[in-house]
């Protein structure tokens, strides 16, 4: 037996063949044969399709099955599907600057979370370049469609910051559709209290589009289906114009609040809860989105020459009770346990890449913009201050040394190298190690066992941080919070 099927099968995981053919690839094996076709003649498409809040079980291309998933599947049943992939924060403005950026965002001051009313100034700086605005020299048409929440002024505009066209909503929340929309479910959380009302769209999370920021007033549709056929037309219009194009999908489910179509909510009549329930039905339509995006990609017969990436922003929130409550990394955002930013992130390339089913080797969001870049460009340098690795070459080949990845969000920051994983609490004076190969729920504090490794990682890690400058904004609190069976250090 593998040691990822001993891990995942430790944590309640059971891996499945039938959804994907596993090829795992251990991160401390000996480099194999890259199985990786000869490099396409043309720059590839690109389509990044971020969702929100969604938790690592909660794709059934890992082999769990009580949230089927089945085009998200479709993309690993042609690629990859990366059982440690991580994002450069467990909370959604961070996360997104890393993704967009290519680059850890804490190394220019985008340490902390954006507040939709209160962060005026905040946004990713004009100084770091966007995916987007890296491929527009390089002839690309490009598409924003969904959640921003990157910088609500208009210097942050998606318009510009190298997006040709954006639909969507600029804040870190929104609500989908009038909950008196006939057909609509709404469900209430325990966390509800306190929160805005679900019978209107306010500041940033009106719905606007084009330069111009103009608002549509569309409250009777559901905005995951809006999301979903604005990508497909930018992708019919790109793809008969012939001109290569990246399409940012940026899918708010299942972001709260929770609603979902009657039809959708109907499907999982066997969940008793309702909560869990609206929330996995929002997983569905959002799973139906993907499907529809992929059949666009085929209908249009680019599929072969479109690299497709799906990742979460962050881990599952504890606090609304709709996390999978059976799976050590179910839950976790605003914190530095696995379930906050480890998370599901699938990627295919037909013509770039053979399927490899489930592979183990760590990756970051971080690499997407490397791995667009080096294949839209492959006879030119990466720039030097990006971050990222190319994850065609982690999908088919074991890396040579154990990758350090380095998270801080103070009074927390954490790393992890190989197997090991470094949590680290200033305000608690805390330091903790652990085997995540031996201890994925990460209970166990292994620091007197191996006190090389502790002292390694507790000198890489300061060491980073030290040389990160000052946030741009201030942290908006921190608090301990329970998740599973440890407390833990929630950062926002």
């Amino acid at each position: 037996m593998s040691r990822l099927r001993r891990v995942l099968m430790g944590a309640g995981v059971a891996l499945c063949a039938t959804a994907i053919a596993p090829v795992v690839v251990p991160a401390d094996a000996a480099p194999r044969a890259v199985s990786r076709p000869a490099v396409p003649a043309r720059q590839p498409n690109v389509v990044v399709i971020l969702v929100d809040d969604l938790g690592w079980p909660d794709v059934s291309a890992y082999g769990r099955h009580d949230v089927p998933t089945p085009n998200i599947d479709r993309i690993a049943q042609t690629g990859v599907a990366f059982s440690s992939g991580y994002v450069t924060a467990s909370v959604c403005a961070v996360s997104r600057a890393g993704l967009l950026t290519g680059r850890n965002p804490q190394q220019f001051g985008f340490t902390y979370n954006i507040n939709d009313e209160g962060d005026r100034g905040a946004g990713i700086p004009e100084s770091q370049p966007t995916i987007a605005q890296r491929l527009k020299p390089l002839g690309y048409r490009t598409g924003a469609f969904g959640k921003w929440h990157v910088g609500s002024e208009a210097r942050f505009y998606p318009t510009n910051r190298g997006f040709d066209e954006f639909f969507g909503f600029v804040a870190g929340e929104t609500v989908y559709v009038d909950p008196r929309t006939p057909g609509i479910v709404t469900t209430p959380t325990r966390a509800d209290k306190g929160k805005p009302a679900f019978d209107t769209r306010r500041g940033g999370g009106v719905i606007v589009e084009g330069p111009d920021r103009r608002a549509v007033h569309n409250f009777d549709k559901y905005l995951t289906n809006e999301i979903t056929d604005h990508a497909v037309g930018f992708i019919n219009r790109a793809a008969r114009g012939g001109q290569p194009f990246m399409a940012y999908v940026a899918y708010n489910a299942p972001h709260w609040p929770l609603q979902v179509p009657q039809a959708w909510y109907d499907r999982f009549a066997h969940i008793q809860d309702p909560v869990r329930r609206t929330y996995v039905a929002m997983i569905a339509a959002m799973d139906d989105g993907v499907g529809q995006i992929l059949n666009t990609l085929e209908a249009n017969h680019v599929r072969r020459d479109t690299i497709v990436v799906f990742l979460s922003d962050n881990g599952c929130p504890v606090q609304f009770g709709f996390c999978n409550p059976d799976h050590v990394w179910s839950a976790g955002k605003f914190t530095y346990l696995e379930g906050g930013v480890r998370v599901p992130f699938l990627m295919s390339w037909p013509g770039g890449m053979k399927p490899q089913g489930i592979v183990d080797t760590p990756v970051s969001s971080v690499d997407i913009a490397a791995t667009v870049l080096r294949a839209a460009a492959p006879g030119r340098p990466l720039p030097r201050e990006l971050d990222g690795v190319d994850l065609v070459r982690s999908a088919t080949r074991a890396p040579a040394a154990p990758r350090l990845l380095t998270w801080a969000q103070a009074p927390v920051a954490a790393a992890r190298l190989g197997r090991y994983k470094l949590w680290h609490s200033d305000d608690w004076r805390e330091t903790h190690l652990y085997d995540l190969t031996a201890d994925p729920a990460e209970m166990t504090d292994v620091s007197a066992q191996q006190p090389a490794t502790r002292a390694l990682l507790d000198q890489r890690l300061n060491a980073w941080r030290k040389s990160l400058p000052a946030p741009l904004w201030d942290p908006h609190f921190t608090r301990r919070v329970q998740i599973g069976p440890r407390e833990t250090e929630l950062v926002y």
